[in-house]
């Protein structure tokens, strides 16, 4: 008899320890599981500030056709132009309120600049289109409208940079465009850091984010919108996001196929642009620098350390979310999702699920159609979610979550 009794206590928790659980809808309870230690922020070493030599030429008020290297110079009010060249090289130089367009080119480098103070609406400070083999490296992107603008070009590298306080439309906007972006700092720049597009659908576009600091931008730090249909797959690794005004990582406005990987990064304290810290004309008080040519008011917006809408084929991998001011992980349309292996911890809800949203079909850029209008559909792999403000999981009725 005790002999049955043990079988059937053997046999019951083979049954419950396997299979696949059916998850009800709505809220869903707390596990009861040993938190697992939080680890500290990386240390990642910042770009230094550029130092310059002395600057032996000066241009004012001029437009310029480059068709030879640049070195130590001085630019006000200037346009510099590069076309269809080959090895140009721009260094050790300070732009103000002069712009650099570069189309048609390959092999370009920009290094060890100074380019700002150019405020001219939706102008970038640089432009590059149709390019190839560019080397943008340890400049300082300061004080413009837009920082740079890069379309329909490939095997960019853009590393150790300072983009700070570009606060018009963004420091670095990426659309139909491949890139390597790494070891640079983001920082105080409205309303990402980085925006990055495939309106085309290229199915060659490739873009990795790594190894970046982004420090206390106005809005998303890094958002990706429209970005699709690409047959590459693209990450976005190893960054500390921190402090940004709304969410850490946003994918949206039909981003379909993103074959995207967010991965190792650790994304704290965002979501902190709040109606106390912001004046009548909408200028930040605190946390954020009162900007003079500040475009327009500012205003709160979502506070999720990820956030996906409206998008599918998209992987969460190995991050540490902690201490967000809305929710860790916010999918709401979002197919084909993948969560694995990540630290969800004290924010107020871990990973919530829900449906489309109705006022997307109203998007100004990018409205949701409704033959693309559904329910969330997440597996989730090995995550430990713990310490959330109100709950850890959250499934709206109509959303599946799979849990492996």
């Amino acid at each position: 008899m005790v002999r049955i009794e043990l079988a059937v206590l053997v046999i019951l928790g083979i049954v419950l320890a396997g299979g696949c659980v059916a998850w009800p809808t709505g809220e869903i309870e707390k596990e009861v599981i040993l938190s697992p230690e939080i680890p500290p922020p990386p240390q990642l070493s910042l770009p230094e500030p550029v130092t310059l030599p002395e600057l032996n030429r000066t241009h004012v008020n001029e437009k310029i056709e480059v068709s030879m290297d640049i070195n130590a110079s001085l630019f006000e009010n200037c346009m510099l132009k590069i076309r269809k060249k080959d090895g140009i090289r721009i260094t050790n130089s300070k732009f103000i309120n002069s712009t650099i367009e570069i189309a048609g080119s390959k092999n370009v480098e920009i290094s060890n600049n100074v380019i700002m103070d150019h405020y001219v609406s939706e102008d970038p400070v640089v432009g590059i289109y149709d390019c190839e083999e560019l080397l943008i490296e340890h400049n300082e992107i300061r004080d413009n409208s837009i920082g740079m603008a890069i379309a329909k070009s490939a095997d960019i590298e853009i590393s150790d940079n300072i983009f700070e306080a570009n606060d018009q439309h963004n420091s670095l906007v990426l659309n139909c465009a491949s890139a390597e972006v790494h070891n640079n700092l983001f920082r105080y720049n409205f309303p990402h850091a980085i925006l990055i597009m495939n309106r085309e659908a290229n199915p060659m576009v490739q873009v990795n984010i790594c190894n970046n600091t982004i420090d206390r931008n106005i809005e998303d730090a890094i958002n990706l919108e429209n970005f699709r249909g690409s047959e590459q797959i693209s990450k976005v690794y190893k960054n500390r996001i921190t402090g940004t005004g709304w969410a850490g990582i946003n994918v949206e406005y039909n981003s379909w196929n993103a074959n995207l990987v967010i991965e190792n990064n650790y994304i704290d304290n965002n979501g902190l642009l709040t109606r106390e810290i912001l004046d009548d004309e909408g200028k930040p008080t605190s946390i954020y620098p009162a900007h003079e040519y500040q475009p327009e008011p500012y205003s709160p917006g979502w506070k999720h350390a990820i956030k996906i809408e409206d998008s599918s084929y998209v992987t969460v991998k190995g991050n540490v979310i902690i201490d967000n001011s809305e929710n860790g992980v916010d999918v709401k349309n979002g197919q084909n999702v993948t969560l694995e292996n990540n630290l969800i911890a004290r924010n107020i809800i871990g990973v919530s699920l829900m449906k489309f949203q109705e006022s997307s079909f109203n998007r100004e850029f990018s409205p949701l159609s409704l033959e693309n209008a559904g329910y969330s559909g997440v597996i989730a792999v090995n995550n430990s979610v713990f310490d959330n403000l109100e709950q850890d999981w959250f499934v709206e009725g109509g959303s599946h979550l799979e849990r492996k």
